[in-house]
Formats: structure tokens, sequence, C-alpha cells
């Protein structure tokens, strides 16, 4: 039985994967099983004092697949999500016992490090001042229209609870600062030079505004042996913008790595086309990094 973990971006919670898994649980194979794990610092839940180190985030990565660690695995990371599986590869997919994880397959989708010295946000965000600043905007309900037109393509389609929850989830992330500290230039150097031969599979949305798809070339000059698939008409958030779509393109991802244990009619209506490389550049990074 295969396994989907599912890592949100800084800042996120579960809220943001509810329309995926809503329609998994409506339409989606019984044995696929999808995990939200529980990062410290988000949702509320606090962080191991003192420690602003990739250690705790790990760890609850390393918990949310152990019990299954032998069965089929296919991990998802959203911005600093991929960022997660990045530093994790870059460790050899080590568990606490010291055996090795071996997932299927990675989705790295709006990754944040490649670009860091060539976009602005990264920059600004460098005094520690200045982010709490910023969290305490995003989170602030008066400003919720303005971000709603920053970050969403059509935040009328999308429930108000839900946005409601979106920036709620910003006011209770402890971590949210500590990224900054942690996605650094040298950084991305380092795990790059460990795990730039690794066949990722790369989604960034055609009108991505987070990260640009311009700053796709570095990821591409990073990693040869990756796949890079640009969505036409997708923005940062579309699993919130276009659920739907959203749901069958993971889906369809993960059937195009192995599709033996869904039926075959499943499989064929879920498969997938070449992987799309041209793109056009959208403007600069014009909202917070996620």
């Amino acid at each position: 039985m295969p396994n989907l973990l599912l890592i949100h971006g800084n800042g996120g919670a579960r809220a943001r994967f509810r329309p995926f898994l809503d329609l998994l649980e409506q339409k989606g194979p019984a044995s696929l099983q999808a995990v939200v794990p529980e990062l410290p610092g988000f949702e509320g839940r606090p962080l191991p004092p003192g420690d602003g180190s990739w250690g705790p985030f790990i760890e609850a990565l390393q918990s949310a697949v152990y019990a299954k660690k032998d069965e089929p695995w296919i991990l998802y990371g959203h911005g600093i999500g991929g960022s997660l599986l990045l530093e994790w590869a870059a460790r050899g997919w080590l568990l606490p016992d010291g055996s090795q994880f071996q997932p299927q397959h990675i989705i790295l989708h709006a990754c944040i490090g490649a670009s860091l010295e060539h976009r602005f946000f990264p920059k600004l965000m460098k005094p520690r001042p200045v982010r709490r600043l910023m969290q305490q905007l995003i989170a602030w309900p008066a400003l919720q229209p303005l971000w709603e037109r920053r970050l969403f393509q059509n935040p009328a389609n999308i429930p108000a609870t839900l946005r409601r929850q979106f920036f709620r989830d910003y006011q209770t992330c402890a971590a949210f600062s500590v990224f900054f500290d942690l996605i650094t230039p040298s950084w991305y150097r380092k795990v790059q030079q460990k795990v730039k031969k690794e066949r990722f599979y790369f989604i960034w949305g055609e009108q991505e505004r987070v990260v640009a798809s311009k700053y796709l070339t570095y990821w591409q000059q990073g990693f040869p042996n990756a796949t890079f698939d640009i969505i036409p008409g997708w923005d940062h958030f579309p699993m919130l913008d276009h659920p739907e779509a959203f749901y069958e393109k993971i889906i369809s991802v993960i059937l195009s790595v192995d599709g033996s244990w869904l039926p075959r009619q499943a499989t064929d209506n879920h498969r997938t086309t070449a992987t799309n490389t041209n793109f056009t550049s959208p403007p600069n990074d014009q909202a917070p990094a996620t």
C-alpha cells in the first residue's frame, strides 16, 4: 500500500491540503494513504527551546514515516516543505534507529533554495524584527483582502472559512522566522552538492509569483537529472486555487512512477502527458516565501 507524505510551506498547516484530502476521500484510490506530518512550531505546536536547527523538523518527518518505513512512500514538499526534503535527502534519508529510508519518488513544488541570492524577499527578511513584523502583517485580519489578492488568483473561489484559516495559521506559526536562518545560499550549495544527481520531480506554476518561474534555471543547472514540470495557469497555491487540477496532477505523478497498485481504469484516467519545460517569466517575487 503506497503512502503520500504532504509537507506544507512556511506559515502553513494541514488546512492547505484540506481540498486535496477531501478529494482523495471522495474519489481517490482507497489504497493511497496521505499523511500530513505534525511539524514543531506550526499550528500552535511549540518549538523545542533553544533549538533553531533542522533537527526537530527532520525528526517529525522521520516519525511520520517510521511505522510504515518498509512500505512505498511518495514525498511531496511545497515551498520550504521541499527544502526540508532536500535536507533529509542530504542526510541520506536516515531514520532514528540508523536505518535508511527509501522513498519511491520525491516531488518538490516551488521549492525554496536555489534562487536566494537573486531574489529581493529573502534579503528583506534577513533582520529578525522584519520577519516578526511581516508575520504579524500577514496574519492581521484587516489586511487579509490585500494578501488574498497577492497570494491567490481568484480568492472568491476559495471557501471563506479556508481563507481565514490560511491566515490564522501564520499567527500560530512559531517556526516562521527559523527557516530564514536555515535556508540560506550556503545551505543550498551544501545540500545541492550532496544530492545533485537525484531524479527529483520539480513542479512549478507558470504564473508563480512567490518564487517566479524565471528562477527555475538555477534549479535546472543544479539538478541535471531531475524532471521539471511547469504547469500553465498555476500560481503558488494551486491546491487552493485549482484543487481539482492539483489533485489530478499529484495523482498523475504518482501513477507515472508506479500505477500497479490501482485498477487499470483508474490508471488510464490519470495518466499524465510529457513534461512541459516551456514557460514565460512573470514578475519578480511579489509575496512572502512559503
